[in-house]
C-alpha cells in the first residue's frame, strides 16, 4: 500500500475540493483511494492510501494517482493560491488602488497566465507546475503547498509581479481610451447634425475604411471643413487617424458600418466608432455594399453606384 500526503495552511477547504474531485475521477477510472482528513496546528492535511501497490516499486496505477492528484493540486494552486497572492501583491505594492479596481486587476493577472496552452490545451503555467507536484508526490510521497511554492518554485513570485505589472499596463491603457473616447463624443456632441447617413466600408486590418455618403459618393474631406476640425483635436493634445477625424466632422446622424471580410474580420476602428457614435452606428456583414466591397482592391478610389 502506498500513502499519498497533501496538505496547506491557507485555503484547506479549496484545496479539499479540488482533491475530492480527483478522488471521484479515480473512482470513475475504478481506483478508490482511503482518504482522511487531518489538522496540525495551522496546517490542514489531506492523506489518500492506494492498497494493491508495493512501496517502493514503480506501477502505472501509482503513476496514474500521482498524476491526478498532481492536477489537483496545479488546479487549486493557479485557481485559488495564484488568484489570492496575485491580490495580495496589488494590494501591498499598488496601494492606491480600490478594492474593485484590486479584484480587477488580480483577474486580469490569472487570464494572462491561462492563456498560454499546451499541446493538449493546459495552461503552460500549469503544466509547469502540475509536473512539479508530481515529481515531489513520486519522490516522497508527501507534499506541503506552501514548502513547495517557497522553495522548489521560488521564481514563481518574480512572475506574477511580472504579470500584474502587465496586467495594469493594460489597465492604464484602457482607461485612457476610454477618455480618448469621451473626448471624441464630446467633439461629436458639439456638432450640429450633418449628413443623414454616412457608409463606412471596413477591408482587412491595416488598411483604411472608405467612406460615402448615403448616395454612394465617396466622402470628401474638405467639403466638410475636416481640416478644421483636425486642427481643433490636435490643439487639445489628441492625435486620431483621418478616418474618425472625418467621421466627427462630418457629423452623420446614423453610421452604416459595413465589413467587407465578415465579422470575422473587424478592424479596430470599428469598437472605436461603435462606441463614439453609440445607438447610431449600425454593424452589417451581408447587404449588397457588402458583397460588392469585397471585390473591391483596397487601393481604388471611387465606386459608382447608389445606395
Amino acid at each position: 500500500m502506498k500513502k499519498f500526503t497533501i496538505g496547506a495552511e491557507k485555503f484547506a477547504e479549496a484545496l479539499g475540493g479540488c482533491l475530492q474531485e480527483a478522488d471521484d475521477k479515480l473512482k470513475e477510472l475504478g481506483v478508490s483511494l482511503q482518504g482522511e482528513q487531518f489538522t496540525r496546528g495551522t496546517y490542514t492535511f489531506f492523506t489518500y492510501r492506494l492498497g494493491g501497490t508495493t512501496e517502493g516499486k514503480p506501477d502505472e496505477l501509482t503513476e496514474l494517482v500521482v498524476r491526478t492528484l498532481s492536477e489537483a493540486v496545479g488546479e487549486f494552486i493557479t485557481d485559488v493560491w495564484e488568484r489570492s497572492e496575485m491580490e495580495r501583491i496589488v494590494a501591498n505594492d499598488f496601494y492606491y488602488y480600490a478594492a474593485d479596481e484590486v479584484e480587477y486587476l488580480a483577474d486580469s493577472a490569472v487570464r494572462m497566465l491561462a492563456e498560454l496552452k499546451d499541446a493538449d490545451g493546459m495552461s503552460l503555467r500549469r503544466r509547469h507546475i502540475v509536473d512539479s507536484v508530481a515529481e515531489q508526490l513520486a519522490n516522497s510521497r508527501e507534499l506541503l503547498v506552501e514548502g513547495l511554492l517557497r522553495f522548489r518554485m521560488h521564481a514563481l513570485q518574480a512572475d506574477l509581479h511580472r504579470v500584474i505589472e502587465q496586467a495594469i499596463d493594460e489597465y492604464l491603457m484602457e482607461l485612457e481610451y476610454q477618455e480618448f473616447v469621451k473626448l471624441l463624443r464630446y467633439f461629436l456632441q458639439a456638432q450640429e447634425p450633418g449628413v443623414p447617413l454616412l457608409h463606412m466600408v471596413c477591408h482587412e486590418e491595416g488598411v483604411s475604411p472608405r467612406l460615402f455618403d448615403g448616395e454612394g459618393r465617396p466622402l470628401v474631406l474638405d467639403e466638410i471643413e475636416g481640416a478644421k476640425q483636425q486642427q481643433n483635436l490636435r490643439d487639445c493634445g489628441v492625435m486620431i487617424e483621418e478616418t474618425m477625424s472625418a467621421l466627427i466632422s462630418a457629423a452623420p446622424q446614423k453610421v452604416h458600418i459595413h465589413l467587407a471580410h465578415g465579422r470575422d474580420l473587424v478592424p479596430p476602428i470599428v469598437e472605436t466608432v461603435k462606441k463614439v457614435f453609440a445607438e447610431s452606428a449600425v454593424l452589417c456583414s451581408d447587404c449588397p455594399l457588402c458583397e460588392e466591397a469585397r471585390t473591391w482592391h483596397p487601393t481604388t478610389n471611387a465606386v459608382d453606384r447608389k445606395m
